[in-house]
């Protein structure tokens, strides 16, 4: 598949870009600064801002799906990437026709977090990322009201480290534990879910 990649230059739009490259894949990577791809495999590269509405759609042409992989982080958190980003992406993706999304969110707000443990984690986010929060939910509603075959895939906690085999993700929040999944392995969960239209229009849990 011809896929095209936003926030490729993170860890997770890395992590996507070798996963992808190995299993056959051409990627478009979508990134403000090539040099921070740091060798990351991708047939084309394409240099822009998020919200940039000709280099998005420029980065889109010809693509069979999009994977959105954008990470606030430190000062940057009042930036609308998640909420106004996910909006030009899928204007962009409505104008030219590519209709599978993928999306990587978090497990750490709203119905997305189950059991005592991890509402505590939860908790503890909210008193400290109330932004951050406030453009995830935007996103959501954004992506929910987009007409495309979506998948939201919402990890817990991102580490470092191997891919540790493949695991289907499921498809309602980890009660009994905070999981940690590794970026390898979340390249892989979103590689299962690329062409699963069992996933179409879902929320997916590493």
């Amino acid at each position: 598949m011809r896929i095209t990649v936003f926030g490729a230059s993170g860890r997770a739009g890395r992590a996507f870009l070798h996963a992808a490259a190995r299993a056959g894949h051409e990627c478009t990577a979508v990134v403000r600064d090539p040099e921070r791809l740091a060798g990351a495999p991708a047939a084309r590269v394409v240099r822009g801002g998020p919200f940039e509405e000709g280099g998005v759609s420029e980065a889109l042409a010809g693509a069979d799906a999009a994977v959105v992989a954008y990470a606030l982080r430190g000062g940057r958190r009042n930036v609308p990437l998640y909420s106004r980003g996910t909006r030009t992406i899928v204007d962009a993706m409505r104008r030219t026709r590519v209709s599978r999304l993928l999306v990587l969110s978090e497990a750490a707000y709203g119905p997305h977090t189950a059991g005592p443990l991890n509402r505590t984690v939860s908790a503890l986010y909210r008193a400290t990322a109330r932004p951050v929060i406030r453009q995830r939910e935007e996103q959501d509603a954004i992506i929910a009201a987009s007409g495309l075959d979506w998948t939201i895939v919402r990890p817990v906690i991102l580490v470092e480290g191997p891919a540790h085999g493949h695991r289907r993700a499921p498809f309602t929040p980890h009660h009994s534990r905070a999981p940690r999944t590794t970026y390898a392995d979340l390249a892989h969960v979103l590689l299962d879910a690329l062409d699963d239209p069992a996933t179409y229009r879902r929320d997916l849990y590493p």
